[in-house]
């Protein structure tokens, strides 16, 4: 009976300890993915915007200073680069200026990178006046 016992014992424990750890995406920066985010104005291209991004998040936490972080874009440059992010849930807003219309565009979207994404991630954001 003794051996019966310390084998069930040994039994539960290994399938006990055998759980496939789930891995949970926090988003944030220190991550080995990059976003190039595209702000457009109706499919026009909004050059030298800057991306505001809130970590944890599907919705607009109000404010600016309220962002966890900020990437001033390249005048030159079609798309913002935000580098060294983790996978996770982020809003993203972009604020630019639109030339053409003399005007000041902004705008926002959710955004949700899945656990074990890598590389870079093309993000288009809308804005509008």
């Amino acid at each position: 009976m003794k051996s019966y016992s310390a084998f069930i014992f040994l039994f539960l424990l290994s399938v006990l300890g055998c759980k496939k750890k789930e891995e949970t995406c926090v988003a944030g920066t220190g991550g080995s993915i990059s976003f190039a985010i595209f702000p457009q104005h109706h499919g026009a291209t909004i050059y030298g915007a800057t991306a505001y991004l809130k970590f944890n998040t599907q919705s607009s936490p109000g404010a600016l200073s309220n962002f966890d972080m900020n990437v001033v874009g390249e005048a030159h440059e079609s798309h913002i680069h935000a580098q060294n992010m983790k996978c996770g849930d982020y809003y993203i807003y972009c604020v630019g200026y639109d030339s053409t219309i003399s005007q000041t565009v902004k705008g926002g979207i959710p955004y949700s990178v899945a656990s074990g994404a890598s590389g870079e991630i093309d993000i288009t954001v809308p804005v509008t006046e």
